[in-house]
């Protein structure tokens, strides 16, 4: 299996710094190495050229704004080649908004086979206020779902081709979108929820995965944006996620929200690394899901 590492280092839909360093901090704690022992081939491909100025400012609705736009406009170039080639892509990020960019690529590329996976401990779908500033990061899921000048794709995901797992709770307004959150995949088994989800998604699709580090609890992970109490362990974000790659519709991860400002020891970085290396090794083997059950 052939992997494709990219970075994307911004920091454009967030409020302070730290998940632009992220990628950098990941290869520095051994990812390309990991991966290789891991039994696979891997070119990095290096980082996404970023504008040499992105705005940043707190002026309502939309944090930096036009920094997230300018952001998309880039990624929705390059994500089509990386979307579109011979071998996986490994997208590291960058801050949760960079879902905007490759979501829409990977539609345009694919049209109505494109579909989106998204682990996460956040509904990340918050509409534009005039009264209060928030950043891209807590809206990406929006602006993908809604008919908006500020985002002016040429088609509005389908929001039954969006499934959204390990939320901490459900939001108010899901736009349509299946949310199956942590309590519930916990009721019914990790594992299952999983299976269920992926059963649901036809056999012709093409699948992209959002990763976003904030789905594990603060033990796992406390080098995440926003870390919290509430997630994942380590071992059931390995395992659900090495479940998901398995999935061989799976064409792209990209991994969000890890904050290497946080990371002073580095301790956590390595963790990462182990947890994406050993989660892809699995697309290389013909392991059945059964000895992932968690």
């Amino acid at each position: 299996m052939k992997v494709n590492v990219v970075g994307i280092p911004h920091f454009a839909g967030a409020y302070v710094s730290g998940t632009e360093l992220a990628p950098e901090a990941l290869r520095a704690a051994g990812l390309i190495e990991h991966l290789q022992q891991a039994g696979l081939s891997v070119r990095d491909e290096g980082n996404l050229k970023l504008p040499d100025y992105l705005p940043r400012h707190n002026i309502p609705p939309v944090r930096n704004w036009p920094a997230p736009r300018m952001l998309w406009d880039l990624l929705r170039e390059e994500v089509r080649g990386w979307l579109g080639g011979d071998g996986f892509a490994l997208m590291l990020g960058g801050d949760c908004s960079t879902i905007v960019g490759t979501a829409t690529a990977h539609q345009e590329l694919h049209g109505d086979a494109a579909y989106v996976l998204v682990i996460d401990g956040h509904f990340d779908a918050v509409a534009p206020s005039a009264n209060r500033c928030v950043g891209a990061a807590g809206m990406g899921l929006w602006f993908l779902l809604r008919d908006n000048p500020m985002w002016a794709a040429e088609k509005v995901w389908d929001a039954g081709r969006i499934h959204v797992i390990g939320c901490q709770q459900k939001p108010r307004e899901d736009y349509g979108v299946e949310i199956v959150t942590l309590a519930e995949m916990r009721t019914g088994g990790l594992m299952q929820s999983v299976s269920t989800i992926l059963e649901k998604i036809p056999a012709n699709a093409k699948l992209l995965v959002h990763f976003d580090v904030d789905v594990m609890d603060e033990e796992a992970m406390a080098a995440a944006y926003s870390p919290s109490k509430t997630g994942l362990s380590l071992e059931e974000a390995e395992g659900l996620l090495a479940a998901v790659l398995r999935d061989h519709r799976v064409i792209g991860l990209e991994v969000t929200e890890f904050s290497a400002l946080r990371d002073t020891t580095g301790i956590y970085a390595e963790r990462l690394v182990r947890l994406l290396g050993n989660a892809l090794a699995t697309r290389a083997t013909t392991a059945s899901s059964d000895t992932l059950m968690i």
